[in-house]
This record gives C-alpha cells, structure tokens and sequence, in this order.
C-alpha cells in the first residue's frame, strides 16, 4: 500500500513538472503553424533578448523533422547567446518578399543581431549561431554586431563536418572579418537572392566579407545577391597551404550577382581553385586597393604566388595538374566590368607619397594579371591539356545606366577611393570604411539596416538587358522581377548547360531549355566509339539526383571517376580522356540510386 501511494505520489508531482517544461518553451512562442513555431521577439517578452536561442535550446520533445522557427516580420531578434542548431534547422521570417524593390515598410525582414547586456558574459555578443546540423535562414536581416558596436568574427561557428549552409534572401550588415568563416570539412554553402551592404566592420584592408574558407569545401553557390560598399576581401576562395593544396573548394559558382563598390579583393584567390563558373555577373568599382611586392610577407596565403596583382580572376600553373594530366577548369562567360575615372590614379598617389616607404604599388583593376591572361589563351607552354578548360569570352565594359543608385557613384565612391589609400598606410591601424546610411542615420543606424532597401539597381540600356545567358539581364536579377520569374523557369537548364560547357573546355552557346524534363534516368552510348584520345558521354536525370560515373578495364579495376556529386534534373554531357591508357576495352558506370547502366567504349590509338 506504501508503495502504491509513492507510485501517485509521483505522478502527482511529475505531471506539474511537466507542465511547467512546455510552458517553459511556450514562453517563448506567440502561435503554433502546423510544424512552425512563431517565435515571439524582444518586446513581446517584456524587452528580453534570446527568445530565438530559448525557443530552440528547448524545443527538444517530439520535434518534427520538418520544425521551422519563423520570425515575425517588423521582429527584433537579439541574441545575448548563441543557439546552436541541435536537429538540422530552418529559421525563416514570415514574408518571404524578395528585398530590393520592395516598398513594403510593414515586409521589414525580422532583425537577428547581438546585445549589449551582458547577464554575467564577460563581453557583449554579436550575434553567432553554433552550426551542428544543417541549417537554412530565410527572409531575415542579420547583423552582426552588437548596438554599441561589437562586431562579431563571423555569423557561423561551424562546429561538426560535412552540413549544409544556406542564406536565401537575407538582408547582412557589419560583416567584420567574414559572414561566413568555414572552418570544418566538406560544407555546402548556398547564399541566393541576399542583399550584403557596409561590409566594414575591422581596420583591416583585408576583413570585411563575405565567405572565408578555411578547411576543404565541397560547393560555394552564390546566386542572385547584389554586394554594394565592402572593404575587404569579399569571398575569400583560397588555398593556405599550397604545397600540399589544402582548402581547395571542389565547386564554385558564382551566376547572376551585382558588385558595386567593393575595395579589396572580389574573389582572394590566390590561383589554386579549379572548377570555377564566373557567369552573368557584374562588378562595378570593385578591386580597387593597389599592391605591392613588399606586403607579400603580410599578406601570406592571400596574394599571387608569383607575385602579381590579382585580378577578378586568377588561376596559377599546378604542377601536380600537369603531371597527371589534369584540366583546370574556369568557366567566364557574360560578365560586366566597370571603373570609374577618378580611380585610376590610386597607385600612383600611393606611390608619389611613398606609403609605407614603397614606390611600386600596382593597381589591381584589372580582369586578370598578364599570366592568367596568358594561359586563359593557351599560350606557350599553356597549350596543353591541363590549362585547356580555361575558358573566358570577352567581358563588357561599361557603366550601366541605374534606374536609382542614389550617392554610390558620388559621394561614396569618394569614401570608397579615401580609404583604399588610406587603408595601405600601416601606421594607421583605426581606418574603416564609412557607414552608408540614407534611412536609420539616427542614433541606433549603426545597427538598423536601412529599409525599405534605398537604391534600384536595375538599369535601362538595352545590350545589358538581354546580354546574360539565355538573353536576360547580367547582375541580379532580382532587381527585374518579371526576368526573374521566367529565369527561374530555366534555371536547371542553364546549371545543366553551365556544367557541361565547364567539363568540356567551351563557352555555353545555348541554353538548351526543353518544356519537359528527362522521364526516365539513361546513360548513352559515347562518342566518338571507338575513340581517340577523348570521347562524349550523354546521360539524363528525370529529378536532382547524386550521380556517380566511373570507368573500369576489362578486369573490373576502377580507373577513373568521372562525376560523384549531385546534379540538376536534365541532360548532362562529360569528356573522358583516356591519354594515359592502353588501347583497348574499357567500360563505364551509371549510377543513381537504384539506377545502374554500364556501357563499353574502346580506346583505339
């Protein structure tokens, strides 16, 4: 009897307990949408930060695969700590309203940012989200810094491999160092459709960014953003250790992005990375900080190998490529380029006035050094199979007529110009670019991005309306919303299209758009067959699916992968080279998923 007392003694007392467990998290809830939880914001909670790092430390009961902590549109989300994502996790706000042109006051994206108020923590945070599982943020306006101005080092702290990162449609400020710091292996990252301003939160010539990478990085897919006013290196795409060729990301397309007013680097590469894509994008006053021999030393892992000035693009000999014989791929193609007048005597005032004691700074406005250039041409001992990939067709030099860029070609351009040269004095180590501010220009505008979004990018001149691939607008086409409906129409048709024109050496001459996708998965027969030294294989996917194609000999040895990664739905075109075999039969392998094809090719010399 004793015991059975203690038995509804305990119920009794476990089921307040449990009450008070889901109010807890109710506490932080305004509403339930199916699987979404509508996290309430700093007023709703009686002006308190974390309710985003509480909602999901204890959403931890039952939680479906599917959860999504939406935030209110208008919302104020400060963070005192950072969440961590404990399942794989989707934070959205509610309107999911593209940014530019949007006149909405009401569709303000909510605003994730630090807090001064420090509840015991020895320093205010900056806003950070601890990465364990994959995440995707939506629809929000992210800054990251603190209102009294503590900037944080990154948006991310990546702490487990192998996750997916995507941004879509974000609206980011106050990038300090970088956005995106990816230090773990084998990440995805997507950032399509966000906006990316003032970058500038350091005294660094060289922070101020987007992306950095520090580990080896599967794929960087950057579509649809606009980048206006940077100081540093935007995307940092580069290989540290390069004897040994570490941090090599193994895709990287950057389709569709505006660049407006960006100091240091576009694209820190110091030569290394391989299949590239640079297609429909537009750079406007960017690379404008000149170079020295001299900041080698300083600069280490992110200056030209030969000492150089780094262009937009820049690609380096590998000795390794050419001993196995391995192409280098980098796909330009409809890609826009323009810099002001005023900007071109940057270098040589630097020089005139010996900063830092040196008198050979070189400008880096320029599309590639005279070496890229040269092996993008294939000339010289750059004719050979290894450097036969690199593909470029003649980029467009003008200023776009701009619907509404109110100061940016002015006054900040100005800013922009005084700081690349005040930037390179080593002696002046509180330099940082201004902050543009049009709207919230009171008190708080350091941490209030300026809404609605103040600046239309679109243009007028009709050569650059129709001079992307496929006939659409180059840069962002956010900023011309009817194009971006019908792009969206074809767009795994030019990824397909992109992919083969990067795998075979050649510009894209179409967009092959077909109104039905593939019905079924199929391997064809290459061609030539037989062949010599390089053959076609055709092959189509009904759906996005991972594909795997390898080759064996006649033993059944693997010899050769020709793709292992996931591919759009479409028809796929790859070239095998078989220049370091033996004549003979070999075969190749299709799979995906269920799916299993081989065929036999002959190699015949």
């Amino acid at each position: 009897m004793k015991k059975l007392f203690l038995f509804f003694t305990f119920i009794i007392i476990l089921i307040p307990l449990h009450k008070a467990l889901s109010q807890t998290l109710n506490n932080y809830i305004s509403s339930v949408k199916g699987d979404t939880l509508v996290i309430k914001d700093y007023y709703d909670i009686n002006h308190h930060a974390n309710s985003l790092y509480e909602a999901m430390r204890l959403d931890t009961v039952n939680v479906p695969a599917s959860r999504v902590y939406e935030l209110k549109a208008n919302g104020y989300y400060p963070l005192e700590k950072n969440p961590t994502t404990l399942r794989n996790t989707v934070i959205a706000g509610e309107d999911n309203s593209i940014l530019v042109k949007n006149g909405n006051v009401n569709s303000r994206p909510p605003l994730i940012c630090g807090t001064d108020s420090t509840n015991g923590i020895p320093f205010p945070n900056a806003a950070a989200i601890n990465v364990t599982h994959d995440l995707t943020v939506k629809n929000c306006n992210i800054i990251a810094l603190s209102p009294k101005g503590f900037v944080s080092y990154s948006i991310i702290n990546p702490i487990s491999a192998n996750l997916k990162i995507t941004f879509d449609n974000c609206l980011v400020e106050h990038l300090s160092k970088d956005f995106l710091l990816i230090n773990q292996a084998n990440y995805n990252v997507t950032l399509r459709n966000c906006y990316f301003v003032n970058m500038n939160g350091w005294a660094c010539r060289r922070s101020g960014g987007v992306f950095d990478c520090l580990s080896e990085l599967d794929t960087l897919l950057v579509e649809n953003c606009t980048h206006i006013m940077a100081q540093g290196s935007v995307y940092r795409l580069r290989d540290y250790l390069v004897s040994n060729h570490s941090f090599h990301i193994k895709k990287v397309i950057f389709n569709h992005n505006t660049f407006v007013n960006c100091a240091g680097y576009t694209f820190m590469n110091p030569g290394y990375q391989s299949n590239v894509s640079l297609t429909n994008n537009m750079f406007i006053n960017c690379n404008i900080q000149p170079y020295s021999n001299f900041i080698f030393t300083h600069d280490l892992g992110e200056v030209d190998p030969a000492n150089l000035p780094m262009g937009l693009v820049n690609v380096y000999p590998d000795s390794a490529d050419v001993a196995n014989n391995t192409p280098r791929k980098f796909l330009c193609q409809n890609n826009l380029v323009y810099w002001d007048p005023s900007l071109a005597n940057i270098a040589s005032t630097l020089n005139a006035n010996a900063i830092d004691g040196l008198t050979n700074w070189r400008s880096q406005m320029i599309i590639m050094n005279t070496r890229t250039d040269s092996m993008f041409k294939h000339l010289g001992h750059y004719n050979t199979t290894p450097y036969s990939y690199l593909v470029t067709d003649t980029w467009k030099n003008q200023l776009p007529t701009f619907i509404n860029s109110k100061d940016l070609l002015t006054t900040q351009l100005a800013n922009l110009k005084a700081f690349a040269i005040d930037i390179m004095d080593s002696t002046k180590f509180t330099t940082v670019l201004p902050t543009w501010r049009l709207i919230n220009t009171g008190s708080d505008g350091y941490f209030k991005s300026d809404w609605p979004i103040p600046v239309d990018l679109s243009y007028s001149d009709a050569n650059l309306l129709t001079g992307g691939m496929g006939g659409f607008p180059i840069g962002d086409l956010n900023w011309f919303p009817d194009k971006k409906t019908q792009w969206l129409v074809q767009k795994t048709a030019e990824y397909s299209n992109l992919n083969i024109a990067l795998n075979s050496g050649r510009l894209v001459t179409a967009v092959q758009y077909q109104s039905s996708l593939p019905a079924e998965f199929k391997l064809m027969q290459n061609y030539p067959n037989p062949f010599n030294p390089t053959t076609r294989i055709n092959y189509q996917l009904p759906l996005i699916s991972k594909v795997s194609i390898k080759v064996f000999d006649i033993l059944g040895r693997e010899i050769a992968t020709l793709v292992n990664e996931e591919q759009p739905a479409g028809n796929h075109e790859i070239i095998f080279d078989g220049n370091k075999l033996t004549s003979g039969i070999y075969f190749y392998r299709m799979q995906s998923g269920d799916f299993v094809q081989t065929k036999k090719l002959i190699l015949l010399k």
